[in-house]
């Protein structure tokens, strides 16, 4: 059994089933699964599921997925779910959307109807690398042109200098591209380019109300550098740096075996996990059970291969009651 391949959370009545189940170019057995209000949209895994396959086995997968996605987005709020997640059934689905209702509520209602936009900014390097150099005293920059080898240090001098220098421009245009964007943005990521001839790449937030004063924010950005900065923008796009779902559960036979582990029936309440699991640790536990205590029942003080099963069989089962989380992706600081 291959399972399901898990593309998006949406609110169960902003997805057409027959629409999505008819659409051109989207994968077979693409159906969705609802409970709790929400719908999940799932397709067929693929046989040996995702993982560790190199990027060009992954890339008609992921165009997949966008498009997916992007025909959630033009419907309604999509909570994207992270890439790859694979679950056994549609009843372990239907348990990840009940179990993670509060989770994914909240979700909602912080993203609302909003979508991401990603901003990538470039400047002409060259350009800028002269204006630093300008800066130089011309001492310094005599000094580090001469051949001689002992002007080693004043090159590297000169070379450390020049970084920092431009290093110091793109904190100005970053600062003075946030302060314009913050403005219309509901929240945004900023993230370290990858190209030498990048400022910065920045994921924004935005509600559809917000289009025009995008648009007017990088104008005035744009006149404030007089005309050298690059922009591209890439969207509308569902908020995978804002609220991306990672699940957490695991196959339905490591749960059987996590409540056998801590003595429990299935379905227990989420107390008596936790009751259960500090019960069991007190028997292996290093610390909590001193050697020579006198009772038959405590395992050997320094079973610590016995805490380990423990605490990965509380794992598991603790995340049959919180099967959800939303990531946001890390900014680097603007400064």
């Amino acid at each position: 059994m291959t399972g399901l391949l898990v593309f998006a959370v949406v609110p169960a009545d902003s997805v057409d089933r027959i629409a999505l189940a008819s659409a051109d170019g989207f994968p077979p057995g693409l159906g969705i699964v609802e409970a709790a209000k929400f719908a999940a949209v799932v397709g067929a895994a693929p046989d040996g599921n995702l993982k560790g396959r190199d990027r060009t086995a992954l890339l008609p997968w992921l165009l997949t997925s966008q498009k997916v996605i992007d025909h959630l987005l033009a419907r309604g709020p999509v909570l994207p779910v992270a890439f790859g997640t694979v679950l056994e059934s549609a009843d372990r689905t239907r348990h990840m959307l009940e179990a993670g209702t509060p989770v994914l509520r909240a979700a909602f209602e912080e993203i609302a109807s909003c979508y991401e936009m990603n901003l990538s900014v470039r400047w002409p390097l060259d350009v800028v690398i002269a204006e630093v150099l300008a800066g130089f005293s011309p001492a310094l920059r005599a000094a580090a042109g001469r051949p001689e080898a002992r002007n080693e240090a004043a090159r590297q001098a000169l070379a450390t200098a020049l970084a920092e220098g431009v290093e110091r421009q793109r904190r100005r245009v970053r600062l003075r591209a946030a302060e314009h964007l913050q403005a219309v943005a509901q929240d945004l990521v900023l993230s370290a380019p990858v190209e030498p001839e990048g400022v910065f790449d920045m994921a924004l937030l935005l509600n559809p109300r917000a289009a025009e004063d995008l648009d007017g924010a990088l104008a005035t950005l744009d006149r404030e550098f007089e005309n050298r900065l690059a922009f591209r923008l890439v969207g509308p796009l569902a908020p995978y740096s804002f609220a991306s779902v990672q699940v957490h559960l695991a196959p339905q036979a490591a749960v059987a075996n996590a409540w056998d582990v801590l003595g429990l029936a299935p379905g227990a309440a989420v107390a008596a996990l936790k009751t259960a699991y500090h019960h069991a640790l007190r028997r292996v536990h290093p610390d909590l059970v001193p050697d020579g205590v006198g009772d038959a029942e405590v395992e050997p003080a320094d079973d610590t291969e016995g805490m380990r099963v423990l605490t990965a069989a509380y794992r598991i089962l603790e995340a049959e009651f919180a099967p959800v989380s939303v990531r946001r992706q890390e900014t680097e600081p603007l400064a």
